[in-house]
């Protein structure tokens, strides 16, 4: 399935987050995540950084590096660098025709990310992309796609020897279009990145096979009229094959997978961040470094 078939959009639709944040996509969901091991700082596996000096906070900065001969740009919020505390990063794409500007307003990972010394990373994509009879802003989706794959490695090698991160514990999340390229990267990239979130957007990468089983938490609407609910199913099933898991046990809208790390959560909202789902992702995430 190719990236203009994927999905169905209406040509006036734009993919901002800002203004979908209150709707829960699971009542009473259940707590993906198990207890959170305060350990894990202990057994980190520390950047580059790590080395250097202590460094203070970031706000919203945005950086710039150079991929090849293309310019691309993120922002960082970070906590005070401490040398001798390496932080997760948790990195956040946006949706098609969105902005990184956007995303870091619009789903509270910000704030999320102060309370947990988390270093947060909103990448800006790249122009002409071609979804939906239209072109703008977004993400690679097919697994022979490489450009916004290299974005990342350069993206985490520059942050990982600026600052004291632990290489452990890198995650990605996204929303829409962000959503199907974490997906992406969860399985081009599962020897750097330890768990993944797509929100809104995922599909089976049959050409892909990933270097690892991967933890997987899926977060999507059957009231979706952007990306087929059938579509985040199929990638459901998909991780399901890959990792290797075994049957699922439904409680309060979300599928727990034996076997694996797979969580797959389905509530009544339509093309949204559900308001509940930044906690949640946060959750599964500091529950799953990478082994």
């Amino acid at each position: 399935m190719n990236s203009r078939t994927l999905l169905r959009l209406h040509s006036h639709v734009v993919l901002p987050i800002v203004a979908s944040l209150l709707v829960t996509s699971c009542t009473n969901a259940p707590d993906t995540s198990g207890e959170v091991d305060h350990r894990l700082e202990a057994r980190a596996e520390a950047s580059a950084g790590c080395a250097g000096a202590r460094r203070p906070p970031l706000h919203g900065e945005r950086r710039q590096i150079m991929v090849g001969d293309e310019e691309r740009t993120f922002l960082v919020d970070a906590p005070v660098d401490d040398p001798n505390r390496p932080r997760p990063v948790v990195l956040v794409f946006h949706g098609f025709r969105g902005s990184a500007a956007n995303q870091r307003l619009g789903t509270g990972m910000v704030t999320l990310a102060e309370r947990n010394d988390v270093i947060a990373v909103h990448p800006e994509g790249h122009e002409g992309v071609h979804l939906l009879d239209s072109t703008g802003r977004g993400w690679d989706l097919d697994a022979h796609e490489t450009r916004d794959l290299d974005f990342v490695r350069a993206l985490l090698d520059a942050l990982e020897g600026e600052r004291c991160v632990d290489r452990r514990r890198v995650y990605a999340t996204g929303m829409s279009n962000g959503g199907f390229f974490a997906n992406l990267v969860g399985c081009r990239m599962a020897d750097r990145i330890a768990a993944i979130a797509p929100v809104a957007g995922a599909k089976p990468l049959p050409d892909c096979v990933p270097a690892r089983p991967v933890p997987v938490l899926l977060t999507f609407g059957r009231a979706d009229d952007v990306i087929p609910p059938s579509l985040m199913r199929a990638a459901r099933d998909w991780w399901a094959r890959v990792d290797g898991c075994e049957s699922g046990h439904e409680l309060d809208g979300c599928t727990r997978f034996a076997g694996c790390e797979l969580v797959s959560c389905e509530g009544p909202q339509a093309h949204t961040w559900p308001s509940d789902a930044t906690d949640r992702i946060w959750r599964f995430f500091a529950a799953h470094p990478r082994p």
